[in-house]
C-alpha cells in the first residue's frame, strides 16, 4: 500500500528544503521573501494548488511571528476604521 501525500504536504516539503539553511533569527520579511522565491510557478495553475501553497506558507511562517489575516480579522479591522479622517482641527 502506498501513502499519498497531499499537495499541501508537498509544498511544505518544498518550503522546508528551500529554507533549511536560513538562520533562526532572520527577520520575518526576509523569511517571507525566501519562501516566495521558493514558490514553483505551477502552483498558480489551479485555485486548489494556490490555496495549498498559501496554507503551507502560513503553516511555515506562523512559528516565526507571522499573523495571518483571516476573513474575521479583516472584518474586525474594517469595522474599527473611521469613515473620514478627522484631521487636527477638532
Amino acid at each position: 500500500m502506498s501513502v499519498r501525500i497531499t499537495e499541501r504536504q508537498r509544498f511544505a516539503a518544498i518550503i522546508a528544503a528551500a529554507t533549511a539553511d536560513l538562520p533562526s533569527d532572520m527577520p520575518l520579511n526576509e523569511r517571507k521573501a525566501a519562501v516566495a522565491r521558493s514558490c514553483p510557478r505551477w502552483t498558480r495553475d489551479t485555485a486548489n494548488s494556490e490555496r495549498a501553497w498559501q496554507a503551507a506558507r502560513r503553516d511555515y511562517l506562523v512559528p516565526f511571528g507571522y499573523q495571518p489575516m483571516t476573513k474575521k480579522a479583516k472584518l474586525a479591522r474594517a469595522a474599527g476604521m473611521p469613515l473620514f479622517d478627522r484631521g487636527e482641527s477638532e
